[in-house]
C-alpha cells in the first residue's frame, strides 16, 4: 500500500512539475488532437489485444497504477492486456489534453462492456490520467493511473 501511495504521489508531483516548469505560452492546442488520437489508439489496441500496437504506443519507460492500485510496467501491462476480459466495446467518452512541447497530459473517462468466460456481460467505467511523451514524432504513454467509477448510490426511503 505504501508503494502505491508513493508511486501515486510521485506521479502527481511529476505532473505538477510539468505544469509549473513550462511557460504558459508553450501550451499547444494543435498537438492536443494528436495526443487524443494516441490515447484512443491505446484504448482500441487494449480492447483488441493488439500487442504490436501496444508495443508502439507504450514507452519502454512506462509505469502505471491500475484500477486495483497495483503498480505495473510495460511488460506487465501488455501481459495483462493479453489475458484481460473479452471486451465487447471500449471507448473514450471524455478526454482533456494539455501539451507542453514533447510532453502531454491526458485525462478523461472510459466506458466498456465486457464478457466473462461464463458468457455473462458486465459494464465498467474508469477515470484516467496519463502522461505522454513524443519520441521520434510518435506520442507514447509513459505513465497512467486509473480509478474505477462506482455506480451512483441511490438513497432508499
Amino acid at each position: 500500500m505504501r508503494r502505491e501511495l508513493a508511486f501515486t504521489t510521485a506521479l502527481a508531483a511529476m505532473i505538477a512539475l510539468i505544469f509549473l516548469s513550462m511557460p504558459r505560452r508553450t501550451f499547444s492546442q494543435d498537438n492536443g488532437q494528436a495526443v487524443k488520437q494516441a490515447y484512443e489508439a491505446y484504448v482500441q489496441a487494449w480492447k483488441l489485444k493488439d500487442v504490436a500496437a501496444l508495443q508502439k504506443l507504450i514507452s519502454d519507460e512506462y509505469m502505471a497504477v491500475n484500477f486495483e492500485s497495483k503498480l505495473s510496467d510495460k511488460e506487465t501491462e501488455i501481459a495483462t492486456a493479453k489475458t484481460d476480459a473479452e471486451w465487447i466495446s471500449m471507448s473514450v467518452d471524455e478526454i482533456h489534453t494539455r501539451v507542453f512541447g514533447n510532453t502531454a497530459i491526458a485525462s478523461g473517462l472510459l466506458s466498456a462492456q465486457g464478457k466473462r468466460p461464463d458468457g455473462t456481460t458486465f459494464s465498467a467505467g474508469v477515470r484516467f490520467l496519463a502522461a505522454l511523451v513524443k519520441h521520434d514524432g510518435v506520442w507514447q504513454l509513459v505513465a497512467t493511473q486509473s480509478t474505477p467509477i462506482k455506480p451512483a448510490q441511490h438513497a432508499s426511503n
